[in-house]
């Protein structure tokens, strides 16, 4: 139960920083992230949030992973992509009201998720794979 109240938090401050970025008005060079995410039996993901979290420059970027695993990256907006650079990144599965993610909660948090990212010029076509819940 503490897990989940850890994902909505992290899933909040995500989408907290998302907006705030966008409302700044300053925008900035981003490219295109693209990808899927399956868990390791090579199922997709079917619904959920991936962060990519660059902590260097405390921003993120957030993109909503669809019924077939693929997700597209906003920053500014909703699929601007990704500035470059180095991120931390999260994944958290949506999940029924009261019932656990489908996803190991390890995949959620941002100081022991193993899933990293390199954003670089051009389009970035970025794939990662999880393991379910227990």
């Amino acid at each position: 139960m503490r897990m989940q109240y850890v994902s909505v938090a992290v899933l909040l401050f995500a989408v907290s920083s998302l907006g705030l970025l966008g409302c700044s008005g300053n925008g900035g060079a981003t490219e295109v992230v693209t990808g899927t995410v399956t868990f390791t039996d090579g199922s997709p993901v079917s619904g959920g949030t991936i962060i990519f979290a660059d902590t260097q420059k405390n921003s993120s970027s957030v993109g909503y992973i669809q019924e077939d695993g693929t997700y597209t990256l906003g920053t500014f907006g909703e699929s601007d992509g990704a500035p470059q650079g180095n991120y931390k990144v999260t994944v958290i599965g949506s999940s029924d009201y009261g019932k656990s993610s489908p996803i190991s909660s390890k995949f959620a948090n941002q100081d022991q998720t193993p899933l990293t990212a390199k954003v670089v010029d051009g389009e970035n076509v970025l794939d990662f794979e999880v393991e379910k819940g227990r």
